[in-house]
Formats: C-alpha cells, sequence, structure tokens
C-alpha cells in the first residue's frame, strides 16, 4: 500500500478520533479494514495495545501501517496520527481561557464524551462477538469463559487491569490445553 493512502487514513483519524485511544478504536476499526486488515488482525491489535507501552493511537498507527505498508507505511500512519494532536494542542493552549469561557465549547465537549463511551462500547461488542464465534455459529467456548472471567473479574472483584490481563491470558492459555 502507498505510504500516502496510510498518511492521509491516519491523519483523518487523528482529526476525527475525540476521546482519547479507546474511542479512537472505531475509527481505526473501519479505516483499517477499509484498507485490508482482517477482523483477526484487528483483534491481535487491541491484544498488543494492552501490552505495548505508548497510546494506543500510536501502537494502533504503527501496527496497521506496517502491516499494510512496511516500514515506510509504519512511520507515515504513525506521524500522521500525531500530527493532529500537536495542531490541536498548540492551538488550545493558547486560547484555553477564551474557550473555557465558551457554552458552546462546553456542550460540545460533554457531546463527544458521551459519543466516545458509545463508540468504545460498539468496538467491544464487535470485538466480543468476532472473538467468540457467535456471529458464525461456531462458538469459542474457551474465548467466552475467558471473557466472562475478566468482566468478573474486573467488576466484582474489581482487580487490577493490569492483573485481569495477565490472568486471562493464563486461563485462555490453561484451557486452550484440553
Amino acid at each position: 500500500m502507498m505510504w500516502w493512502t496510510l498518511f492521509v487514513t491516519f491523519l483523518k483519524i487523528g482529526f476525527l478520533g475525540f476521546g482519547g485511544g479507546y474511542a479512537m478504536l472505531a475509527l481505526i476499526y473501519a479505516e483499517s479494514t477499509a484498507i485490508g486488515l482482517t477482523v483477526q488482525q484487528f483483534a491481535d491489535l487491541n491484544a498488543l495495545d494492552l501490552l505495548a507501552p505508548g497510546p494506543i493511537a500510536i501502537n494502533s498507527a504503527t501496527y496497521v501501517g506496517y502491516l499494510t505498508g512496511g516500514i515506510l507505511g509504519s512511520i507515515s500512519a504513525t506521524l500522521a496520527v500525531a500530527v493532529p494532536s500537536v495542531v490541536f494542542v498548540t492551538l488550545y493552549l493558547h486560547y484555553e481561557d477564551a474557550l473555557l469561557r465558551q457554552p458552546v465549547i462546553a456542550r460540545f465537549l460533554k457531546a463527544i464524551k458521551i459519543v466516545a463511551v458509545g463508540l468504545i462500547g460498539a468496538v467491544a461488542l464487535s470485538l466480543l462477538v468476532e472473538a467468540s464465534g457467535i456471529r458464525t455459529s461456531q462458538v469459542d467456548w474457551i474465548a467466552l469463559i475467558a471473557i466472562a472471567f475478566a468482566v468478573f473479574a474486573r467488576f466484582k472483584l474489581r482487580l487490577n487491569p493490569i492483573l485481569v490481563i495477565i490472568l486471562s491470558g493464563a486461563l485462555g492459555g490453561i484451557l486452550s490445553l484440553w
């Protein structure tokens, strides 16, 4: 794939990706699958995002860029997704006082937060359906057990997310032996 196509794709994601990395996942998913990434590769991307240090958008851009365009694609996508943040933060810091006094801006930011939560939920649901095999009627019971364990451990037992990831990986490894 041409590095320019990756640059434009991830520049668009960077400019439209309000709400942080998890909220951007819906955009990254849509754009990545449009340029040839499979759902399995996207699921792998999410697993790597949890394990690799750094912002989700940067890690995702680097991964997708490398898979679709090699080293040059990786560099192009990573730079493109970072440019909008540099522009927006610089402008925001310069006009911060004036912006915070505008009620329209406050309502805009509130709406963006709500939409970001919805986008995060949509990506989570898509990955749940794909990982569990529900859509294809070939249910992956190991995946469903690992998902149920992770939800229970995180929300009922209130375990640290890092510990939940490690324990879920161990549980998946143990269950796959049977």
